[in-house]
């Protein structure tokens, strides 16, 4: 399965003053499986230590620091394999010992090979590291499969999706036949999700019975994960917190209410559980803007904000039974609101473009305002061919951003006197990721 992130790997790999790297991540996205591959394609020697799974390793990076003896171990490890300029050194799920996270800060110095570190819950861990080699390291987030991603799995013809590229960049309509089917793909894309094993399982099966399965099988790791990473108190309310994420999203406000979780508690009693899930690369926060002025970051209100779900297909996957089979049969009903703006929250996040929304009242919501494209830029996300909005282009009227744009099923167009772009949800990426289909 071609992942976009083997470009970034090689680029490290070639690059003259390179660090050990971290890839991070939440599980299942895959980061084991492109690790192994990108170290078949580009070196001679794969060196792989798994840290939840090889205990002596994890106890030489407990009694000592020293690259001469780890380097020492690693050889003894390797048996006749040579470490040298040709080997990966990969440590996996790393985030199971803290202290092999400090050596790097050593180690990357003065090893002669090249290093990789993953893990699952490695924001967490991170987190909690004093001792973390900021300075030492690089990362790298990998996030569960783009759009564009999902459609090279199926398999989609290259010249179709330049095609829907070009239009996207020229601001065309693209032929109605290929937007139609566009449309098909993406709605797809929201219900199975951008999980590996998931995607691999519909091009395998086509059944999204057996897709729903996995997903729910994924969060049950997530679930575990909560009890593993963290105590006994916290890991009940990181889970309230979870389990909360469906709920906040389907009313008709999706902003975040800690009384939702259980009534008379606030922030104080769920933000270190909340910030968990951040960390963890399970959800994605978006807070709210207080005025619209640059630079964008200096009006967030840190205390109002709404979360959404890493991955869509696990939103999807997390309601009723009932819910869940009319979404796959197209019938999105209360959700839709939620299921939409989850999904281009989930983009704008892989696309590392910050994302705020902004309510100047209770009558009044700009899903998105991004800190883009030359300027301030507005993102008003509907769902269906439904895109009138005056609130929105007051909002234009009064700003007057370079660009403000329009997300629905329609076509590419323009409203020429109020100066706004519409896009189909699925043109998102196409129009921000100028990497994709080089």
């Amino acid at each position: 399965m071609e992942r976009h992130i083997m470009k970034k790997l090689i680029q490290w790999k070639n690059s003259k003053k390179k660090k050990p790297l971290i890839i991070k991540g939440t599980r299942q996205v895959g980061k084991t499986y492109i690790i192994r591959q990108f170290g078949k394609e580009n070196y001679r020697n794969v060196l792989e230590i798994n840290f939840e799974r090889d205990l002596s390793a994890r106890e030489i990076f407990q009694k000592t620091h020293d690259p001469k003896e780890i380097y020492e171990y690693f050889t003894y490890f390797a048996l006749e394999e040579r470490i040298d300029q040709d080997t990966l050194l990969f440590l996996d799920e790393i985030q199971a010992c803290p202290d092999a996270l400090t050596a790097l800060k050593f180690i990357g110095e003065d090893f002669p090979c090249d290093i990789i570190c993953s893990g699952s819950l490695l924001g967490v861990a991170i987190s909690r590291t004093s001792s973390y080699p900021v300075r030492y390291v690089e990362v790298i987030e990998m996030f569960p499969l783009s759009f564009i991603e999902f459609l090279n799995a199926l398999d989609i013809n290259e010249t179709v999706l330049r095609k829907v590229f070009d239009c996207v960049k020229n601001c065309e309509p693209i032929p109605e036949l290929l937007h139609d089917k566009m449309n098909e793909y993406f709605s797809l894309y929201m219900v199975i999700g951008g999980m590996p094993e998931v995607v691999q399982e519909y091009i395998d099966s086509q059944d999204k019975k057996n897709c729903l399965r996995i997903q729910r099988a994924i969060v049950n790791d997530y679930l575990a994960d909560m009890v593993k990473y963290s105590d006994a108190t916290q890991a009940i309310k990181i889970r309230e917190c979870f389990d909360s994420i469906p709920l906040q999203l389907a009313k008709e406000n999706h902003k975040f209410q800690y009384s939702m979780i259980q009534k008379g508690y606030n922030a104080r009693y769920f933000d270190n559980s909340l910030q968990w899930l951040k960390d963890a690369g399970i959800v994605i926060q978006t807070n709210r803007l207080a005025h619209i002025d640059y630079p964008l970051k200096k009006e967030v209100e840190l205390s109002i904000f709404k979360i959404y779900m890493g991955d869509t297909g696990l939103l999807v996957s997390s309601f009723d039974d009932r819910d869940v089979l009319r979404i796959m049969q197209g019938e999105i009903g209360i959700y839709k609101g939620a299921i939409y703006e989850n999904v281009v929250a989930q983009m704008l996040k892989r696309l590392s473009i910050n994302a705020y929304y902004y309510e100047p009242n209770q009558y009044t919501e700009i899903a998105f305002v991004i800190d883009c494209l030359d300027g301030i830029t507005p993102i008003e996300v509907k769902a269906g061919n439904h895109t009138t909005s005056k609130s929105f282009k007051n909002f234009v009227a009064k700003y007057k951003p370079q660009y403000a744009f329009r997300l629905s099923s329609k076509n590419i167009g323009k409203d020429e006197e109020n100066g706004i772009y519409f896009y189909p949800l699925y043109a998102l990426e196409f129009q921000f990721d100028t990497e994709a289909l080089n």
